[in-house]
């Protein structure tokens, strides 16, 4: 497949240390689930996105990160995208679905035109999982309802010993468009790993609203292993299909440990196996469609 095509990403963060404070960002010399951030504690904001993907990304979605004050997040965001008349296209953004009443919270950031989704984070890594709230399904499928009502999609990071309460809750709401992000957390990538994780993602492509972000896998294995990205995302993608499967390149996080260019090289090695309709879908045409873009 030769033509080219439009390019999408589905997943990246942006971050300004002087108007927002990120925690986690902050904590210098300690170590996260995803390696260790001190190479990445400055900003990181629309010139230095473009200047990494080298005019290689049409459009973007921007994703929260960890900032104490999610509404000063989605202000920067707003800011940043109305100065620059570019990037980002949209944004997920945090929202505290333990919240009894998340309907105060949500109707602030909706005063912001580029929000078309939410995440909370329900699963990092088996160490920092216990530091997170308990996945409660009553409250979420009562929150995940709520979000559908309002024409708002879901982003699910979560880990596989959640996979399964979180199935049977998601089961229950099926208006709701879910993106899971970075191959649903692929911490386990032995052969029995592996065939879990395929297993685990044929129950939820099973559910017709949910989709899959190719996207942060070098936090699983802190590098960036081809041969292992190309298995998981081609599996990927017969699970789900294309026209459920989009590119993120979870950058800055993802910079600790390859170039934008090297993971933009690998995205067009996945598609070249594709016809041209399935791969505009991987590229860009899914992202479109599920953010509304």
């Amino acid at each position: 497949m030769t033509q080219k095509i439009e390019w999408v990403d589905a997943h990246h963060h942006l971050w300004d240390l002087n108007a927002v404070h990120y925690p986690w960002l902050a904590a210098k010399g300690e170590p996260r689930f995803f390696g260790q951030p001190d190479p990445i504690r400055k900003n990181y904001l629309v010139e230095d996105f473009c200047s990494d993907h080298q005019q290689q990304i049409m459009q973007s979605v921007h994703i929260q990160v960890g900032a104490q004050n999610s509404l000063a997040e989605t202000q920067l965001i707003q800011q940043l995208s109305h100065a620059t008349e570019g990037f980002p296209n949209a944004a997920v953004v945090a929202i505290d679905m333990h919240n009894p009443s998340i309907e105060e919270e949500l109707t602030r950031h909706l005063n912001y035109s580029l929000v078309k989704g939410v995440r909370d984070i329900i699963g990092k890594s088996p160490e920092e999982n216990k530091y997170l709230p308990e996945f409660k399904p009553d409250t979420w499928l009562t929150h995940w309802r709520y979000l559908a009502a309002q024409s708002l999609s879901f982003d699910l990071q979560l880990t596989s010993e959640q996979y399964q309460i979180v199935f049977n809750t998601l089961a229950q709401v099926p208006e709701l468009k879910v993106a899971i992000c970075h191959l649903a957390s692929p911490w386990d990538q032995s052969p029995a790993g592996f065939n879990h994780w395929q297993q685990s993602m044929r129950t939820f492509a099973s559910l017709p609203n949910c989709y899959i972000k190719l996207s942060g896998f070098s936090m699983f294995t802190h590098n960036f292993n081809a041969e292992n990205f190309s298995r998981y995302a081609h599996s990927a993608i017969d699970i789900f299909g294309p026209e459920r499967c989009m590119f993120g390149s979870n950058f800055p996080v993802d910079k600790l440990y390859i170039s934008y260019a090297d993971l933009f090289a690998q995205w067009q090695e996945v598609v070249r196996h594709y016809s041209s309709r399935e791969a505009n879908y991987l590229s860009s045409n899914t992202a479109k469609a599920f953010y509304s873009l």
